[in-house]
């Protein structure tokens, strides 16, 4: 999730290991949404089907892990971006 100018975006989808680079996950997409910040939210999940009819596959790119330790890890996606993931151990409950 993402807070904008106009609210909150929200993708999510499924993840697998690649079988030919051990670092590297598989992204595919199925859930989008906007909550806009005036009240209704718009559901552009569709895309990603429409997607997946025109390429033959829901799976969308690949994030590979360059760099990671206890408390983050960085990767470089299929098109050049730069992720960089913290942990927040307080959002852990066991």
């Amino acid at each position: 999730e993402v807070k904008t100018g106009l609210g909150l975006v929200t993708v999510g989808g499924t993840i697998r290991q690649s079988a030919t680079v051990p670092l590297r996950a598989i992204v595919a997409f199925d859930i989008g949404k906007l909550s806009l910040d005036i009240g209704p939210t718009i559901d552009f999940s569709f895309l990603f089907d429409i997607r997946a009819a025109i390429k033959g596959s829901k799976e969308a790119g690949w994030v590979e892990t360059t760099y990671v330790s206890d408390d983050m890890r960085i990767g470089r996606g299929n098109k050049g971006s730069l992720f960089i993931l913290t942990r927040d151990r307080d959002a852990v409950k066991y």
